[in-house]
C-alpha cells in the first residue's frame, strides 16, 4: 500500500516538475511541489476539526464537473455552521481530494464553478489553505460574507480542484 501511494506521488511530482524545470523559477516550484505534496499527504493523518454549532446549510460537492481530472478531484459535504463565535465552513469527515501542493478554501457569490475558467479571481473570498486533504477542518467566515459556494482550488497552478453549491 505504501509503495503504491509514493508511487503515485511520485509520478504526480514528475507531472509538475518536468515541465517546469525550462522556467527560471523551476527551484522554487519544484519545493512548492514536493513540500506542498508532503504536508498534504501528512494533514491527512491528524485528527479531524470539528466545531459545534447548528447546522444552517448542507451542500454537497460536485464529483463530475469538467475541471476534474485523474490529478485533480474530490467528494464529500460541506456545512454552514453557526454558533456563537460566527459563522463557519465546515468541510465533512466524509471530504476527501487528490493530494495536492497548495490547495485553499474559497467562497464565492458565482455558482456552478466547474472549470478554471470559471473561477473568477476577483468575485473570490479566500478563506484559508485546506487544513486536512481528506476528512473534517473548519473555516471561519467574514461576518459580511455573503456566498453561493465553496470551491476548493489549487492556488500554485491555478487548478480547478471542486466545488460545491448551496441552494438559496
Amino acid at each position: 500500500m505504501q509503495n503504491a501511494l509514493m508511487n503515485k506521488l511520485l509520478f504526480s511530482v514528475l507531472i509538475w516538475v518536468l515541465p517546469l524545470t525550462a522556467q527560471a523559477n523551476w527551484l522554487d516550484r519544484i519545493t512548492t511541489v514536493v513540500g506542498g505534496h508532503i504536508s498534504d499527504l501528512q494533514s491527512r493523518f491528524t485528527e479531524d476539526q470539528l466545531i459545534g454549532g447548528t447546522i444552517v446549510q448542507t451542500a454537497q460537492f460536485r464529483d463530475n464537473d469538467r475541471g476534474q481530472d485523474l490529478l485533480h478531484h474530490g467528494a464529500g459535504s460541506v456545512k454552514i455552521i453557526e454558533n456563537s463565535e460566527g459563522r463557519f465552513i465546515q468541510l465533512a469527515e466524509n471530504f476527501t481530494s487528490t493530494p495536492g501542493p497548495d490547495y485553499h478554501v474559497f467562497i464565492s457569490q458565482d455558482t456552478q464553478i466547474d472549470h478554471e475558467d470559471r473561477f473568477v479571481k476577483a468575485n473570490q473570498v479566500e478563506l484559508g489553505k485546506l487544513i486536512k486533504g481528506s476528512g473534517a477542518s473548519y473555516y471561519k467566515l467574514p461576518s459580511d460574507a455573503n456566498f453561493q459556494s465553496v470551491t476548493i482550488w489549487c492556488k500554485a497552478f491555478d487548478e480547478f480542484i471542486m466545488s460545491a453549491d448551496f441552494a438559496r
